[in-house]
């Protein structure tokens, strides 16, 4: 996020339209794959030049397979990077637990 490029925006287009086009398709475990739950979050403190608002996002993966992710704009301004960084734990664990 901190330097995208074109090729980046390239591979988001053509993953998007894979996506599109393959609906029901659902998610390929492999059959040598651990069944261990990984989380992941990130956040990128006041990003939004114009409301000054946080983006936050987590990741969930079963093994090394993909089954859950998401990308959001706070509602509120952080005013501090801790507090948009627990906001991003707290979403990524609520995920993990809902699974």
């Amino acid at each position: 996020m901190q330097d995208p490029r074109q090729s980046y925006w390239n591979a988001t287009i053509h993953l998007l339209r894979y996506l599109r086009s393959s609906p029901g398709q659902g998610i390929l475990l492999p059959a040598s794959n651990e069944l261990s739950l990984h989380v992941h979050c990130d956040f990128d403190w006041a990003s939004c030049l114009m409301t000054r608002r946080s983006v936050i996002g987590y990741f969930v993966s079963l093994g090394s397979a993909p089954i859950s992710w998401k990308t959001k704009k706070q509602l509120t301004v952080s005013r501090s990077s801790a507090k948009a960084e627990y906001h991003a734990m707290a979403n990524a664990i609520s995920e993990a637990i809902w699974i």
